[in-house]
Parts: C-alpha cells; structure tokens; sequence
C-alpha cells in the first residue's frame, strides 16, 4: 500500500469516527467538531510533511542551501496561516488569488513537459510542495471562513493533481502524497459548511411559522 492510500485511508477512518461519535449531536455542534477535525488533521498532516520536505532538502541539496530552499516555502506558509487567523476578510482573497496562479503554472507547465522537467530537476518536488505551502494556510482559514476555505483545498488537492496526470508532464508520487490529505479535508470543510447552512434555514422556519399573521383573526 502506497503513501497516497495509506493517508487517504487515515484521514477517512478518522473523518468516519467523529461522524458516528457526534450523531447524536446537533448539525451546528456536528459541523463544528468536523470542522476542528479537518483542522487538526491538515495541521498534523503538514508537520509530517514538513519533516519529510526538510530532510529531503538537507540531504540534496544540503548545507546552507538546503536551509534556504526550507525557508523559501516554509516563512511565507507560516506568514500566511497567520493572517489567514488574524487577518480571514483580506487573507482569503489573497489565498484565491495565489492557488489561482499556481494552478495557472501547472497549466503552463504541463503543456511544456521539457520546461517541468528542467524545473523538477533544479528544484525538486516544487509542486507537491506548494500545495503543502498553500493548503496550510487555507486549512487555518477554514476555522473562520470554512466554506471559501474548503473550495480552495478541494481546488489546491484535485486540479495539480489532475492536470499533471492528464497531461502526463511529470511523476505524481510526491504529488499525490501531497494532495490527497487537502482534497478530503477541504470536501469536510464543505460538507460543515452545508450543515450550518442547512441548520441555519431549517432554524429559520418555525420562527417565520410563528411570526406569521393569523388571517383568520
């Protein structure tokens, strides 16, 4: 069994737990634990990452340049996951605007196989490690802005992915790895978005029933 599966496995084994230990409880507490979950697996799964990211890069290129290729994706992740706590109404759509611009270089790059080459020999797994860079921050948005957020990882976890198979421009393996965790979590964010949604109109409904004139009186 693969790293993709495994993680994927992982992450909907433990998805699956807190649905069947919260169905007892109401959508919005329901959405909310789902949330925090996603949450919490994107923040592990990200550490992990990071782990593995950094002793790639200590061992080829190592030394002082491996240290600066680690801080290249590593402040900029942490700066945004920052904001995107702090600061949610700007962050998010500074966030769109960056997953858009790199989905538009994979584009680019898989109608270009020589160039991804070249740039995969000279960086490495460059792509599967924006994704990690990226999908962080999201993730952290998702715990205010939880419907945007979920778009962005499902699009940060599907589109490189597909477009790099499709195309066939490059090796999926690191990809793969680095997308499967951010497309489920993103699909649960979107999945407590709609519980909130739907609790919110269903709530609606008694109190417009109540509020409603009597035309008989």
């Amino acid at each position: 069994m693969n790293v993709p599966v495994i993680l994927a496995v992982g992450a909907i084994v433990v998805f699956a737990v807190v649905m069947v230990l919260t169905r007892d409880k109401d959508p919005q507490q329901r959405a909310t634990t789902l949330t925090r979950t996603a949450a919490a697996i994107m923040a592990v799964f990200t550490v992990l990452a990071g782990i593995f990211i950094v002793g790639y890069a200590m061992q080829d290129p190592g030394g002082n340049a491996g240290l600066l290729i680690t801080l290249v994706w590593a402040a900029p992740m942490l700066i945004l996951a920052l904001a995107a706590w702090f600061w949610p109404a700007p962050t998010a759509p500074l966030l769109i605007a960056l997953t858009a611009s790199f989905v538009a270089a994979c584009v680019w790059l898989a109608f270009d196989p020589a160039a991804l080459r070249n740039f995969v020999n000279e960086n490495g797994p460059a792509i599967a490690v924006s994704v990690v860079a990226l999908a962080f921050p999201a993730a952290v948005l998702g715990l205010k802005r939880t419907a945007v957020a979920g778009w962005l990882l499902v699009a940060l976890g599907a589109l490189p992915l597909l477009i790099t198979v499709i195309a066939r421009s490059g090796p999926v393996g690191w990809l793969a790895a680095a997308s499967v965790v951010p497309l489920i979590a993103g699909i649960s964010y979107l999945v407590s978005a709609r519980m909130v949604a739907g609790s919110t109109a269903s709530g609606n409904h008694p109190a417009a029933t109540r509020q409603r004139p009597d035309p008989t009186a």
